[in-house]
Formats: C-alpha cells, structure tokens, sequence
C-alpha cells in the first residue's frame, strides 16, 4: 500500500491530496512518468520493486479492491491484501490485523476466496 501525493496549485496555495495506491497502480505512474521526462533515482528503484513484487495488473487490482471493499474492511487493509495475496487463512488474518476490529470468520473465508479468484 502506497499513499500518492498530488499538488494543487489554487490561488498561489498548495493543497496536498492523498489516495492509497496498490503496487500495480504505482508502477503505471512510474512508467508514465518515464515516458515524460527523466525520473530519479529514488522513482528508479520503486519501479524496479513494483515490476518485481507487483502480483496483479492494474485492472485486476482496482476490480480486487472494489470487491474487497464491499466486505467493509478499509482501503489501506484493501490494498495490503492486494499487494501480499495472501497464500492461507492465517495470512490473510494477519493483514486484517489493520483493521483494529474483529473481521468475521464468515467474511475472513469471503475475502479469501476474492484473493483466490485473483491468483494466476
């Protein structure tokens, strides 16, 4: 999970603008951005790390965070579990640690088989 930051420039004022990112969606504003001009060193290596370890295209991952979110677990927990594709149940448990509150074993099992729909 990664927060995106976004400057707007109003009346002579800054206003900064966050959005929770999965790993897919940050390595297509990498590339973009690659395509416009020169990126840094530091945009260099998050882009090798996101080509590495990114699990699902950039379309499954927005469908995957949709469906996750109608199980009312929040967006950064959404985006982790994106990220990790848990591989069991105490995986999965673990990253809803996030939460902060009890996550239903009924809805643990639903989000599971979400993550299972998704593996390649």
């Amino acid at each position: 999970m990664y927060t995106l930051k976004r400057l707007k420039n109003m009346i002579g004022k800054e206003k900064s603008e966050t959005k929770v990112a999965t790993l897919a969606e940050v390595l297509e504003i990498l590339e973009e951005r690659k395509k416009v001009g020169d990126v840094g060193y530091e945009q260099q290596i998050t882009e090798e790390y996101a080509k590495k370890f990114s699990k699902l295209s950039v379309s499954d991952a927005r469908k995957m965070m949709k469906e996750l979110a109608e199980f009312g677990i929040g967006e950064k927990t959404a985006a982790k579990v994106v990220e990790i594709m848990p591989n069991d149940l105490m995986q999965l448990k673990q990253v809803l640690l996030i939460e902060k509150k009890p996550v239903e074993e009924d809805t643990v099992n639903k989000i599971f088989d979400v993550v299972k729909s998704y593996k390649k």
